[in-house]
């Protein structure tokens, strides 16, 4: 068993953060068949809704736990999960300051989800303060992300700034992140191949050599 908790954690509300949780997870369950839970601390309930259109749906939650707790209620929550989890994934709401330093101290790796943009840049050295106060491993996530874009150097060259390790595989900005969501999916659940299903393998790959 594993036991390994990641927080994924953004100051900025529309990074992906739910998406990027819940694609990981799958990954983790696809491609590495760990037991993983899930814990939704945002009172918008994106994860939960997700969660519902699945069971609804009929569609096999096979080694997949869901739970909500408050972001205070998430370090007891994990400790508890990872007792017969391989992993605990904690999605959390934007704008969360100092109330994330429960989930995050609860984690084993901070994953930063990061829009090309420079308003992502501005809200991330937050959160990479807490972290960083919480003595955490940290990966920054250059997600929905246009890959023909000049921002991505610009990106890349800030993140370098920050002296904060990033995750080499960049997900794309696509429809399938999106559309499959609306299902209870993933976009490896909807396709066999293709880009999105080639970031996400690599995607957990990557996650799962930094937290062994």
């Amino acid at each position: 068993m594993l036991s390994k908790v990641i927080t994924i954690s953004q100051q900025k509300g529309g990074t992906g953060k739910t998406t990027l949780a819940v694609h990981l997870a799958m990954g983790f369950i696809k491609y590495h068949n760990f037991k993983v839970a899930v814990v939704d601390t945002d009172p918008q309930g994106s994860l939960g809704k997700w969660f519902m259109i699945r069971s609804e749906n009929k569609i096999a939650n096979d080694n997949l736990t869901f739970k909500t707790a408050s972001l205070w209620g998430a370090q007891y929550e994990s400790k508890t999960l990872k007792k017969d989890h391989d992993v605990v994934i904690i999605d959390t709401p934007p704008k969360i300051e100092s109330d994330a330093r429960p989930s995050i101290e609860a984690s084993d790796l901070v994953l930063i989800p990061m829009s090309p943009s420079h308003v992502d840049f501005w809200a991330t050295e937050a959160i990479i303060d807490i972290a960083k106060k919480a003595n955490k491993k940290i990966m920054i996530q250059i997600n929905r992300a246009n890959q023909r874009s000049k921002l991505i150097i610009k990106t890349n060259d800030y993140i370098k700034s920050l002296n904060v390790p990033s995750v080499e595989t960049i997900i794309g900005n696509r429809q399938i992140y999106a559309s499959s969501m609306g299902e209870g999916k993933t976009a490896i659940e909807k396709q066999r191949k293709g880009s999105a299903v080639d970031e996400i393998k690599k995607l957990s790959d990557q996650i799962l050599s930094e937290l062994n």
